[in-house]
């Protein structure tokens, strides 16, 4: 792919057109967008690079810069927990991967933090870039919006079907949490007959008690 933005790297140029498309509709991507779609939107994507635990954009940034395609390198989804302090690895990105692409569909600020894990290679497409497709080429802004429309409906799926595993974890543990408890009621229960027993019988916890001195059993 051809840079469409001052570089100052050749790593860059190794990138063809035909690279970045194959990647912009590989399943990590848009696959549902067309070769021929994918070849045409690839020049007004601006390529940069990025070092090793560079911030590719930060929670609470802007998403003007809101569709970014992994041409090389690795990096990592951070986000926080509620109530927590520390940020986990919400997912990884590999070459092919597609972040930031919720800037399509609205403008609030990103929600997480990805960072390059090792040296990067990017192609980003910007509002600026995106305004001039849908008004000079309305056909292709459709296209690329529906792709990555469904792009973000799989992710919804893929992310349901883990909540719902969660779930069913939660609804199993605590089956099992329940039966515990129930068991331990039962067991409080026996006990408490025997504690009464033994005293109507007098005997303790450690036998029949013993006879005391001078008096015959």
């Amino acid at each position: 792919m051809e840079p469409t933005a001052e570089s100052g790297s050749d790593a860059m140029h190794r990138f063809t057109y035909e690279d970045g498309a194959r990647l912009l509709t590989s399943e990590l991507a848009l696959p549902d967008l067309s070769p021929a779609d994918a070849i045409r939107i690839v020049p007004w994507m601006r390529l940069t690079l990025a070092r090793p635990d560079a911030v590719l954009f930060r929670a609470g940034g802007p998403s003007h810069q809101f569709l970014v395609l992994l041409l090389d390198g690795d990096a990592v989804v951070e986000g926080q927990l509620v109530g927590g302090k520390e940020s986990v690895v919400l997912r990884t990105l590999a070459a092919g991967s597609l972040f930031g692409e919720l800037g399509t569909l609205d403008s609030i600020t990103r929600s997480v933090l990805v960072r390059a894990t090792s040296d990067t290679c990017l192609a980003t497409l910007d509002d600026q870039a995106l305004a001039q497709i849908v008004r000079d080429q309305p056909d292709l802004g459709c296209a690329l919006l529906r792709a990555v429309l469904g792009h973000v409906i799989r992710r919804l799926r893929s992310a349901n079907n883990k909540i719902e595993a969660l779930n069913e974890i939660n609804h199993t543990l605590r089956a099992e949490w329940q039966a515990e408890s129930r068991f331990d009621e039962q067991t409080r229960a026996r006990l408490s007959v025997l504690m009464k027993l033994e005293q109507r019988l007098g005997v303790s916890s450690g036998g029949i008690d013993s006879v005391p001195p001078g008096r015959k059993s």
